[in-house]
């Protein structure tokens, strides 16, 4: 399955690669604070599946491996990497594709007398045996409905924003790139408005919508509050990123662009 900036439609020149992920069915039951695992088991009907998620994924790797070096040769595939498999790119024909062994996540939001309530969504697992979970449908999803609501002035906006980001790092603006993931983040988290004011040109669009984002990201304990786009998932904490690194951004972006 597609996933990240190639498939929400995001991406820019400078960033063509594209992410894969090859999902096993095997579950992974996770459960926030508060809520009890052992209940969740038991209300959502889930049973040991024998094996460990390490012995699986070691075999996913193995199996994806030998398979991309069957397709495309094993000079050109590099399984080095505790997350993605990589296939090189070649010009003109194809891009640099990482493809993730993930498994099926089942995010249990409440167990109680009615069962249980969940997200669905996919877990990695690292050599370290730390989790990631991601919810990338409800990812794409939340941006599209964004693109609509905002005139399709939203993923223009988030492309536009990467792009000042490359040209800030030519200018050596930036000790650190952010995710191509937080900028799409960070843009989400403005209220739609802001994309519409019909007296806006591209610039002022842009401005407006890193104003707003500097709001958000200085706004004491609420800003511990922000949501991924899934809507699911923290935007800051146990990230690769901290909130310090996308005020700094949004700071020097701001300063780039002329905000006074």
């Amino acid at each position: 399955m597609e996933q990240g900036s190639f498939t929400n439609r995001t991406n820019t020149r400078l960033e063509s690669d594209i992410d894969l992920r090859v999902q096993h069915p095997l579950l992974h039951i996770h459960t926030p604070p508060g809520v009890s695992l052992t209940s969740a088991m038991i209300l959502g009907d889930y049973r040991d599946a024998g094996v460990t998620y390490a012995e699986v994924l070691g075999r996913m790797r193995d199996e994806i491996t030998s398979e991309l070096n069957r397709v495309f040769g094993r000079s050109n595939v590099d399984a080095t990497g505790g997350k993605a498999i990589k296939v090189s790119g070649n010009e003109g024909t194809r891009s640099e594709v990482d493809v993730v062994p993930t498994f099926t996540l089942h995010h249990i939001r409440t167990a109680g007398l009615a069962g249980v309530t969940k997200d669905d969504g996919v877990a990695l697992l690292s050599p370290t045996g730390h989790w990631t979970f991601n919810y990338p449908d409800q990812h794409i999803a939340n941006g599209r409905a964004k693109r609509l609501r905002t005139g399709l002035k939203f993923k223009r906006i988030v492309r536009s924003i990467k792009r000042l980001q490359s040209d800030m790092e030519e200018h050596g603006l930036l000790r650190r790139r952010v995710p191509s993931f937080l900028i799409e983040c960070l843009v989400y988290l403005v209220e739609d408005y802001h994309f519409l004011v019909e007296t806006d040109d591209r610039y002022m669009r842009v401005k407006r919508v890193l104003q707003r984002i500097s709001e958000r990201l200085n706004s004491g304990l609420a800003t511990y509050m922000l949501l991924e786009i899934n809507d699911i998932k923290p935007l800051f904490g146990g990230q690769a990123w901290t909130l310090e690194q996308a005020q700094e951004f949004v700071r020097l972006a701001l300063w780039h662009l002329g905000d006074d």
